[in-house]
């Protein structure tokens, strides 16, 4: 399965990146519950935007531009600190 946050392919059945830690899952619409394919920004069914929450409140990192989850404090990509 691949990690919608750092892109890594994980074994089937890994339930946590091994690369970056964040929880691996099927996503689904927050509107019609259709399943969201990964890296999705719009529902295939019902049109609505995707809005991570690492889009919204998330830091950008300095050396590559990768948007982190809140609270991060090395980057998820490139493992550089975060200032």
């Amino acid at each position: 399965m691949k990690c919608s946050v750092c892109g890594t392919l994980n074994n089937a059945g890994a339930v946590f990146c091994r690369q970056c830690g964040s929880k691996l899952g099927v996503s689904e619409c927050p509107k019609c519950k259709a399943v969201a394919e990964p890296g999705a920004q719009f529902c295939s069914k019902c049109g609505t935007r995707f809005v991570r929450s690492n889009e919204t409140a998330g830091k950008n990192c300095q050396s590559c531009g990768f948007v982190n989850p809140p609270g991060t404090t090395y980057c998820k990509r490139c493992n550089q600190k975060i200032l």
